[in-house]
């Protein structure tokens, strides 16, 4: 059964951030840049700013179960919030999506951030996008994408199939450097 995003989800604006985001040391709030969304769905918190947020608007902070999606630039696709520290906002290059509360316990936020990296969910967007040189996916845009519902266990599932899939890709890529590394270790012993 298919339905629109808006249905079960809410779709939120990230902080509004004016200009270039200053690092603090001392800053109170962690910030999700674009940089630090993967489009294997992860967010990486080893290259979070943090920050003192400006102004007075009060911010949507970001929980576990939350999805953001990135709505300006070339790519467009979504990451799962899962362990991030309290206070972290996202950038206004996001848009929040968070389940509603009466769809808790039929939708999974790791489904949604799966099906929106797929190709039907992509195909939409690339037809939807706006500007030429940035795409910019608008809010109603994102909220009318078309959704799959499927039984919660069959959600589950995919879901876990889908991190197994990123545990074996990263795996595979610690190979690779590792042989890589060999290889010129070898290369250097051998021609010098």
């Amino acid at each position: 059964m298919f339905t629109m995003l808006y249905e079960v989800a809410d779709v939120l604006s990230g902080y509004p951030f004016r200009g270039a985001i200053t690092a603090e040391e001392q800053g109170d709030v962690h910030v999700v840049q674009v940089r630090d969304a993967k489009s294997t769905g992860q967010i990486s918190i080893n290259g979070m700013v943090k920050t003192t947020l400006p102004g007075k608007k009060n911010p949507n902070w970001l929980r576990s179960g939350d999805v953001l999606f990135i709505a300006k630039g070339v790519k467009h696709f979504s990451a799962l919030v899962d362990n991030l520290p309290s206070k972290t906002v996202c950038t206004p290059h996001f848009f929040m999506i968070r389940i509603k509360p009466e769809y808790q316990d039929k939708v999974k936020p790791e489904f949604i951030c799966w099906q929106l990296n797929q190709i039907p969910a992509q195909r939409y967007f690339s037809i939807t996008a706006e500007g030429s040189l940035h795409l910019i996916i608008r809010r109603q845009v994102l909220e009318n994408v078309p959704i799959k519902l499927l039984d919660i266990n069959e959600q589950k599932l995919i879901s876990n199939m889908h991190n197994c899939a990123i545990e074996k890709q990263t795996k595979l890529q610690q190979l690779i450097e590792c042989d890589k590394k060999e290889q010129d270790a070898i290369a250097l012993n051998l021609l010098n």
